[in-house]
């Protein structure tokens, strides 16, 4: 299942802002609602009861029990004069009202009981279309006509309406304010952030450089300063490990330049002594062989420490030509005698501007590694593609494990201690170093019981092909 991926911290603030407007906005505006509705239709209920005693009042000054129609007709018309509600009389005859479309039907039956038993009763209620009103009944005298007053009220529902449309509104302007307000602390609180992303990109990127503003005295200065702290030791610590790293080459190269003029003289009084044995006993036939074979391998050790140390310092030199490669790689293996043991694959005429003592020094170490520690047959490959040219160097060895895929180029790095090959330990390590030169790469691919490939590619220049 696909993780959804977070909100931004700028979409974050936003959406918390708006939240907690369109909270308090709702709860602002759903309280005020209430407690205005329930205080106006209050006071509605309240007038109506207040104005439906005092017209009763006047009924029983003028009203007789058994006052005709026609009089209950006239008093409701004076009612109706100076009141906005409709009435029904009732009286022991047909019901008297002061609208035709209001009948007897439209008197609640909550309000008849109280008004027979002689109260004044109050009740809301809707009336015909949706016509909110408040009905007031009461009697003048237990055995006299019982008055049944509708007061209007729908001016106030609409009033009420219109309120609530207003803090509806109000409440979405609230939001969207909100939200600005959110963006705009939000783009506040991001550019330092920014800042600080860029700052520690550049550090990343190796600009120890970078540094940041400490202006304020907030969270975001206090970062700063902790962040430019940081960047000053690592400042330091990075120059004083690079002064090490220097001096320790130095000392590398210069104890190697050091050991190979007496290495040279040594190796040479070897061979003499290697060459002269025959009046050497077998003891000493063997120590004379075990010095030259020593010896030699002192004087690789010397010259690839020489090597790795002019490749760290920038000063390995370069002499670029144009090299047909596989005619180059041919000549790599017939000069070491290895020609007839090798399947060599590829086309000549595919040239590449590169130095072509590098590429001997290549492939020598990689076809010399295939003998010594893989298994026939051994073959170099050589692929072109429009931008690079590929020298594969396959065995059909025991292969690598893959705990030691990752290690086999670092400098003195022996997938197997336990078995002296007689090499220094930096052949792979210089190898890639020359691959890298030319702009190109050196990988490994292995599978136990199957044998490994080192893929040596080189870029091809457009000028080139």
């Amino acid at each position: 299942m696909r993780r959804r991926r977070p909100l931004g911290l700028r979409a974050r603030l936003v959406t918390t802002f708006a939240l907690v407007a369109a909270l308090v906005a709702v709860a602002v505006a759903g309280i005020s609602y209430v407690v205005v509705r329930d205080v106006t239709l209050q006071r509605a209920m309240d007038d109506a009861v207040r104005e439906a005693r005092m017209h009763l009042y006047d009924a029983a000054a003028t009203l007789a029990d058994d006052s005709s129609p026609q009089r209950l007709r006239r008093f409701l018309a004076q009612v109706e004069a100076r009141s906005q509600a409709d009435v029904v009389a009732l009286t022991g005859g047909d019901p008297v009202t002061t609208s035709i479309s209001l009948t007897e039907s439209a008197i609640p039956d909550e309000l008849r009981a109280p008004v027979d038993a002689g109260r004044i009763a109050a009740l809301r209620t809707v009336r015909g279309a949706a016509a909110a009103a408040v009905v007031v009944g009461g009697a003048i005298r237990p055995s006299g006509p019982a008055f049944y007053f509708f007061f209007p009220q729908q001016d106030i529902v609409d009033d009420l309406g219109l309120l609530a449309r207003v803090l509806a509104g109000t409440s979405g302007v609230l939001v969207i304010v909100s939200a600005l307000i959110g963006a705009a602390a939000a783009s506040g609180v991001l550019r330092p952030i920014a800042r600080t992303r860029a700052a520690v990109r550049a550090v990343a990127a190796g600009d120890l450089d970078a540094r940041l503003d400490e202006e304020g005295g907030d969270e975001l200065a206090e970062l700063a300063r902790a962040f430019n702290t940081m960047t000053a030791a690592l400042r330091r610590t990075i120059g004083e490990l690079r002064e090490l790293e220097a001096g320790q080459r130095r000392f590398v190269s210069d104890v190697s330049h050091e050991l190979r003029t007496p290495l040279t003289a040594l190796t040479t009084a070897c061979e003499v002594l290697d060459a002269n044995t025959d009046g050497l006993p077998d003891a000493g036939r063997r120590a004379a062989r075990l010095v030259v074979v020593e010896s030699r391998r002192l004087t690789s050790l010397v010259e690839d420490l020489m090597e790795i140390s002019r490749m760290d310092a920038g000063a390995a030199e370069m002499t670029l030509e144009r090299v047909d490669v596989v005619r180059s790689i041919r000549g790599a293996l017939r000069s070491r005698g290895w020609l007839e043991q090798v399947e060599v694959n590829g086309d000549e005429g595919v040239t590449v501007l590169m130095d072509a003592r590098r590429l001997d020094a290549i492939i020598g170490n990689l076809v010399g590694n295939a003998r010594t520690y893989g298994r026939p047959p051994i073959s170099v490959t050589v692929r072109t593609t429009p931008d690079d040219v590929e020298v594969a160097v396959s065995d059909r060895g025991d292969g690598i494990a893959p705990q030691h895929l990752h290690r086999v180029f670092d400098r003195f790095y022996k997938v197997d201690r336990s078995r002296s090959s007689g090499g220094t330990g930096l052949g792979l390590a210089i190898a890639r170093e020359n691959a890298r030169l030319h702009g190109g790469d050196l990988r490994v691919a292995s599978e136990e019981g199957k044998g490994t490939t080192f893929t040596l590619r080189l870029p091809r220049r457009r000028d080139q092909r």
